[in-house]
């Protein structure tokens, strides 16, 4: 995937722990994802970002999967110069999960060759907000300041488009109550870094997904 930089006012007052937050169960997460998602498409930018982003997975808004391959085919429509198909998909994940950043790059990108500028700038706002949201979290370079991804894919929208720099190595660690993604990289310089990722959001996804399976054994 080729990605081009997006403009994100990112302004870090403190870095404290990464945690997550809270956890809600599934019905709570998704009524404070619908009163969040609400806000933001009457054009009320100033939410909780993060409270939405990780509402969204908790609750299991959308399909994940079904999102994933939607936004796969429209990155493919991108480079494919098929501009009118991107924006379609893109703005079908939007529908279900108006938290999922990949959707709104596709839909901007789209948007901009299409020559739809006004459309394309709402597109921006929300896609810099998502990101602030991340890149304001920590700055990733310990497990105390890590940034905090609700899901995978905002840890490589992360690496891919705010950093540029291509993943070496990535292991799992867990270190007292909170999990970590430690992912080595390489910048275009060549020199190499460490990265860190709060993922309590995604592990307690996947434990609600193991509980409801086992319960069905």
């Amino acid at each position: 995937m080729r990605f081009i930089r997006i403009v994100v006012a990112v302004i870090v007052a403190s870095v404290c722990v990464s945690s997550a937050l809270a956890t809600d169960n599934q019905q709570v997460a998704r009524t404070k994802y619908t009163d969040l998602a609400t806000k933001v498409k009457a054009g009320d930018l100033n939410v909780d970002w993060q409270a939405l982003r990780v509402a969204a997975v908790i609750g299991e808004v959308g399909n994940a999967s079904e999102e994933f391959q939607n936004v796969k085919s429209g990155y493919a429509a991108l480079e494919q110069g098929k501009f009118e198909d991107a924006l379609k998909l893109a703005g079908g994940v939007e529908e279900q999960n108006i938290a999922d950043a990949d959707a709104h790059y596709v839909a901007w990108r789209a948007l901009v060759e299409l020559d739809r500028q006004a459309d394309a700038e709402k597109e921006r706002m929300l896609l810099a907000a998502l990101m602030t949201s991340i890149m304001n979290s920590g700055d990733g370079k310990s497990a105390k300041t890590a940034w905090f991804a609700a899901t995978i894919r905002e840890e490589y929208l992360v690496m891919q488009m705010m950093l540029n720099v291509q993943v070496q190595s990535q292991h799992s660690q867990r270190i007292g109550d909170h999990y970590f993604d430690v992912v080595q990289v390489k910048g275009q310089n060549g020199k190499e870094r460490t990265l860190w990722f709060n993922t309590d959001t995604d592990f307690e996804r996947m434990q609600i997904i193991s509980d409801r399976f086992n319960k069905k054994q």
